[in-house]
């Protein structure tokens, strides 16, 4: 399963080839912070976690920063389709 979605996504950046899984494990934090009472401080404790291990263990954090990205649009989108319903 992991080299299908490495296969599936990936980035002309990424060397070692783990883009991918990365920005799919990231996914799930991503919508967490867009949720209002959870969303600034996980974002920043998300930003300070991804930093500091990306000096320790040079892991290229980018791609764990798209996946949260990518989470965090989508949250947003479906509480922005939960709202629309409500009206």
């Amino acid at each position: 399963m992991i080299k299908l979605i490495n296969k599936l996504i990936t980035h002309n950046r990424d060397k070692v080839g783990d883009y991918g899984v990365r920005v799919v494990i990231h996914i799930p934090v991503g919508i967490l912070m867009s949720l209002p009472v959870l969303g600034w401080g996980l974002i920043a404790l998300f930003i300070r976690y991804e930093d500091s291990e990306d000096f320790w263990v040079h892991d290229r954090a980018w791609k764990d920063y798209a996946g949260a990205l990518a989470g965090y649009v989508i949250g947003l989108v479906l509480q922005i389709a939960y709202i629309l319903t409500l009206l």
